[in-house]
This record gives structure tokens, C-alpha cells and sequence, in this order.
């Protein structure tokens, strides 16, 4: 995954903004050629579990190196907890909300990936307050 380009570029960028608004645009990019799939793998039956798990899997070390660089190059709040912060992605980038809101809701995938980079910067974008964004 650290090897695809669009990783590279919000990997490379060094302003916090530019890199959520990047990650929301790659979770989109993710979504709008698999969603579907998944929608539909997960109505097949346990016949295809260990699919979806090992892909739940894959997702889930993805958005620990995301939240991870985060926190190893100060994005953070310091008193922010990265595993939690791990767990908020994890939920907020799934393609389960992605279908809700898309196909569910009628949302464009244009606005899908607005409200995810507005989402998860509120959430990650440490306050001028010096708190930062969600801790537990």
C-alpha cells in the first residue's frame, strides 16, 4: 500500500490539511471501485469471511500507518491517543459508510469525500486551544 502513488503524495505533504483532504480523496478513489464488491461479498454467505476479514485486515493496517505517520511527524495533539484515533478512522473511512451515504443516502462520492476530509479533520486537526482533536 505505502508504495502506490497516491499514498506517496499525502505521505510527502507536509501540511496536516492537504494531507486529510489527499487520504479522504484516495478513501473515495478505494470505494468507488470496490464498495460494491464488498456489498456484495458480504451478502454471499461464510463461504467468502475469510475474504472480507483478510480485507478488513488489510484496511485496518492501512489506517494504522496513516494515523501512525500522523503521530510520528507532530500532526497530532499531544495528548491525543493514536489507538483510539486509529479506531475513529477505521469507522469513519469504512466502505459500510460509504455505501450508507452514497448509495443509501444519495450522496455523491464528491460529497463523500468532502465530509470525510471535514470529518476527520474535526477530529484529528489538534484546536488553536492547544487540545487537540479527539482524545479518550
Amino acid at each position: 500500500m505505502a508504495d502506490r502513488p497516491q499514498v506517496q503524495e499525502f505521505l510527502g505533504t507536509r501540511e496536516l490539511d492537504t494531507k486529510l483532504r489527499l487520504y479522504a480523496a484516495y478513501v473515495r478513489g478505494i470505494h468507488e471501485r470496490v464498495a460494491a464488491l464488498f456489498a456484495l461479498l458480504t451478502q454471499a454467505g461464510p463461504d467468502v469471511g475469510e475474504v472480507l476479514d483478510t480485507a478488513e485486515q488489510e484496511r485496518l493496517t492501512g489506517v494504522t500507518m496513516f494515523v501512525t505517520h500522523l503521530d510520528e511527524t507532530g500532526c497530532l495533539a499531544p495528548d491525543a491517543d493514536p489507538a483510539h484515533l486509529v479506531d475513529i478512522v477505521w469507522a469513519l473511512a469504512g466502505p459500510q459508510l460509504f455505501t450508507q451515504l452514497t448509495a443509501g443516502r444519495g450522496w455523491s462520492t464528491a460529497t463523500y469525500e468532502r465530509w470525510l476530509t471535514d470529518t476527520l479533520t474535526a477530529t484529528l486537526v489538534p484546536r488553536p486551544s492547544g487540545r487537540g482533536g479527539f482524545t479518550s
